[in-house]
């Protein structure tokens, strides 16, 4: 039972390094390329290819059950990568990395209200020191002020929670590949619908072949590849528990930057990635002695 369960600690942590890499790349597509098409690109790939394996199989789960089953995650989904595009527009992206990490705190207290688990107190402290790992991390140079683009950022935060805690709630009743199709579908046609409102019609044809591949990278690798890795583990492991392995993004963002960007951590950002490993170290410690 413990090896099953490292898998899915393992998929988490691949998950990580896979937006790790996507971040940055997605940073340069948008020399061409706007946000909202960028999503709706993605998501549309995704989808089709998605439907394109297990259509049949998608179609006969959602006859069977209420689209209530689905929708709040895929909502949940939508909102968070439109409102992280846009805070990455409006604030430093810094600011932005240590916002969306806050799902740490978020996830258990919806699981709690949503899902009826009961909240364990004795993890509060290491959570919140979590956190400061993450400020450390993310914004090192020390400054921190919060504006539109944070208030974005914060509300991204509060997605991923429920998507977490949603797609646990999902999953119970329906299989990892229709929870995942169904959420890159709402996302996608949320996103069309903005890049039509909001958007320049004419961006699609001036994107060019770097961003196209990005397009694809995300579509295939970020998308599909890690959300079914994302929501199997989610079956096995608690919402919190995928939330606080979900802290290593950051340290694996900075890792990948460092080499495609030549981004470089000062000494606060080392001290931060350092809390943040021995956080997850202890979180994974406390889960052998106290099982969820």
């Amino acid at each position: 039972m413990k090896e099953r369960k490292a898998v899915y600690v393992l998929f988490i942590l691949i998950q990580s390094l896979v937006y790790g890499i996507g971040n940055p790349l997605t940073k340069t597509a948008y020399d061409s390329i706007t946000p909202f098409w960028l999503l709706t690109f993605r998501f549309a790939l995704a989808f089709l290819l998605l439907f394109l394996w297990r259509g049949r199989k998608i179609a006969g789960q959602l006859k069977d059950v209420s689209w209530t089953v689905w929708m709040p995650s895929a909502l949940c989904c939508a909102g968070a990568y439109i409102s992280c595009n846009l805070a990455l527009n409006l604030t430093a992206a810094t600011n932005v990395g240590f916002i969306m990490s806050l799902p740490v705190l978020f996830a258990p207290l919806l699981s709690t209200i949503v899902l009826r688990t009961p909240y364990q107190w004795k993890r509060l402290p290491l959570q919140l020191i979590t956190v400061i790992g993450l400020f450390l991390l993310c914004c090192n140079t020390g400054t921190f002020t919060f504006g539109p683009g944070e208030a974005l950022a914060l509300f991204d935060a509060l997605c991923l929670a429920g998507l977490l805690v949603f797609g646990e709630q999902a999953i119970s009743q329906m299989d990892v590949t229709s929870v995942t199709t169904l959420q890159v579908g709402v996302t996608m046609l949320i996103s069309l619908v903005c890049a039509f409102i909001f958007d320049d019609l004419s961006v699609p044809g001036r994107v060019d072949f770097n961003a196209w591949m990005v397009v694809i990278y995300l579509a295939v690798i970020c998308t599909i590849f890690a959300y079914l890795l994302q929501n199997s583990a989610v079956e096995h492991l608690s919402a919190s528990t995928v939330s606080m392995l979900q802290c290593t993004q950051p340290i694996l963002t900075a890792i990948v930057a460092y080499f495609l960007l030549d981004e470089r951590l000062n000494s606060a950002g080392l001290a931060g990635a350092a809390v943040i490993v021995i956080c997850l170290l202890a979180d994974g410690a406390m889960n052998r002695v106290s099982p969820q």
